[in-house]
């Protein structure tokens, strides 16, 4: 881990895979690998394995592999924070003419608007504007997204967004996200904006997400044509 070999995120080899890799007795192996989760090198995933801790209290964001669209919560969660969430806004809205284009909506169309402050750890590491069709999502504004999943809750719905035009730019920070996120205005964030697109091809999201930096590693894949 200390030479790159396993990257933060990174799942190891299986006690087994080890034991014959180094010509060692398993035992030794599941020990080293107490120990190792113990001191925080590495974290467990039941069902799925051990994987190697990235720096503590920070986010992986980046564009790869199968986990580019994954939420911050998951993402919190994956690096071995406690995720929670706050809703400072949540209800419908209309009349918004740059939403309603961004959605494909008519402007007298209703759109469910949803803001959260996002934690790990308690402390603020990002704040999301979402927002959605109404009509698609009658129900919305029923639910308490600080406990509920909204993915989960749109699947329930049959149009939970499976592809996404994502967007970053590198911004001072606005006054007022800035006291949400407890640091000076102007201090440099990343601003995400996502669409997210169901089965059918219907836009069914834009997120707007300003995240701190001091709390995110970023990474991305490129490769080189031959």
């Amino acid at each position: 881990m200390e030479d790159g070999e396993y990257l933060p995120n990174e799942m190891i080899p299986s006690e087994r895979e080890m034991a014959q890799l180094y010509d060692i007795n398993r035992m030794t192996v599941k020990n080293a690998i107490e120990v190792l989760v113990r001191d925080g090198y590495l974290y467990r995933i039941q069902g799925k394995g051990t994987f190697v801790r990235g720096e503590k209290n920070k986010l992986l964001l980046g564009t790869a592999g199968s986990e580019a669209n994954y939420g911050i919560s998951a993402r919190a969660k994956k690096v071995g924070m406690k995720a929670s969430s706050k809703v400072i806004f949540h209800g419908f809205v209309q009349g918004y003419p740059t939403m309603s284009q961004r959605l494909r909506l008519d402007v007298a169309d209703q759109i469910f608007a949803l803001h959260r402050v996002r934690y790990g750890d308690e402390q603020p590491l990002a704040i999301e504007y979402t927002y959605i069709p109404g009509a698609l999502f009658e129900d919305a504004d029923l639910n308490d997204y600080a406990q509920v999943s909204l993915y989960d809750y749109m699947n329930n719905k049959n149009h939970l967004p499976v592809e996404f035009g994502q967007k970053l730019m590198v911004v001072g920070c606005p006054q007022r996200e800035a006291g949400q996120l407890e640091i000076d205005p102007g201090t440099a964030v990343f601003c995400f904006e996502y669409t997210g697109r169901d089965r059918s091809g219907r836009i069914v999201e834009f997120t707007r997400t300003y995240i701190r930096t001091d709390k995110t590693n970023f990474r991305f894949s490129s490769y080189r044509s031959e």
